[in-house]
């Protein structure tokens, strides 16, 4: 199976664990350092599960890159966090992952001196366009009014207000294209488990060493009092709980085998297309399943968001050429 391909399973097995966690998400946003705990702990699991399938230690110089890859991850998580507690969760991982192409295509050019043809330059163009597009939050009625409550046509024109969590999301997003630019490095100077394994790895070491501060430490040991607490009130939404880390873990897991096989901008500018599945899956379950998850969609959304998928589609077709 090609990188192409292996990236769109990917981002859809991603939309699904995103459109999961909107539904079970809390308000409050609880020490970042509890959130990346569970992810590491479920990369922890994730190494055991493929540890028996193959571990080399690569030289000296890969190994130091995959481990500061791990680290550099667990980094743009916190910062992802700590944005997440001044602001909509899907507004924040929009604006992240809308960022991070950018910085990785840029990073990508060069550091890793990737060459890219006349087509895939444009699909890249296209696809950022096509992210940026439908994830941006025009808050009441859509993109034009947006423009004139913002800009207007007056000769005092105002620029649009920049939100404070840019601070935080900007970051975030060029630490989050800096573990996927070390980790194709790590790739190509050694196979591909040998090195997720180590980048997982440097993760782990990460949160570990953020342990190592009691505040820290006592709001994980709170978070196990309070699941076990809680746990017949979540029993019901244990199971799509799981589901959702499941799709997320496989995601995590395939897009870093397209890194692998393919070129790191291309996999990260086809993050639109993860935007668009979410967008559509959200429309489905308002229609068929408005208990599980309603959205109210406007014309002028509808609009936006459907010139953002169509963008993406022809960057999808240029890079399939």
């Amino acid at each position: 199976m090609s990188w192409f391909a292996i990236a769109i399973i990917a981002y859809f097995l991603n939309a699904i664990a995103m459109v999961i966690d909107k539904t079970l998400l809390k308000k409050e946003i609880p020490n970042p350092v509890v959130y990346v705990f569970y992810i590491a702990l479920l990369g922890a699991i994730l190494i055991l599960l493929i540890l028996p399938f193959g571990l080399t230690i690569p030289n000296t110089t890969t190994l130091i890159i995959a481990l500061i890859s791990g680290v550099v991850f667990i980094a743009a998580l916190i910062l992802m966090f700590q944005a997440l507690k001044k602001d909509d969760a899907t507004r924040v991982t929009s604006m992240v992952g809308g960022l991070t192409p950018i910085f990785v295509f840029i990073f990508a050019w060069y550091l890793l001196e990737e060459k890219f043809t006349s087509h895939q330059l444009g699909a890249i163009i296209l696809l950022i366009i096509g992210s940026l597009l439908i994830a941006l939050d025009f808050e009441e009625r859509g993109l034009w009014p947006w423009i004139e409550k913002k800009m207007g046509f007056a000769k005092n024109i105002s620029l649009p207000y920049l939100r404070k969590i840019i601070w935080f999301a900007l970051p975030s997003a060029a630490l989050f294209a800096i573990s996927s630019i070390t980790a194709k490095y790590v790739y190509q100077n050694t196979s591909f488990l040998p090195g997720f394994i180590w980048t997982r790895a440097g993760s782990l070491l990460a949160v570990i060493f953020l342990l190592l501060f009691p505040n820290n430490w006592h709001a994980v040991k709170e978070s196990f009092k309070k699941n076990k607490e809680n746990k017949s009130a979540t029993k019901k939404t244990g199971g799509r709980f799981l589901f959702g880390q499941a799709c997320g873990g496989a995601s995590a897991l395939l897009q870093q085998y397209a890194i692998f096989l393919g070129s790191v901008a291309l996999v990260n500018a086809l993050q639109g297309i993860q935007y668009a599945f979410v967008f559509l899956i959200v429309i489905i379950l308002t229609f068929i399943a408005p208990k599980i998850l309603k959205e109210n969609i406007t014309r002028l959304v509808l609009i936006q968001k459907i010139t953002a998928i169509l963008l993406i589609s022809v960057g999808l077709y240029l890079i399939a050429l």
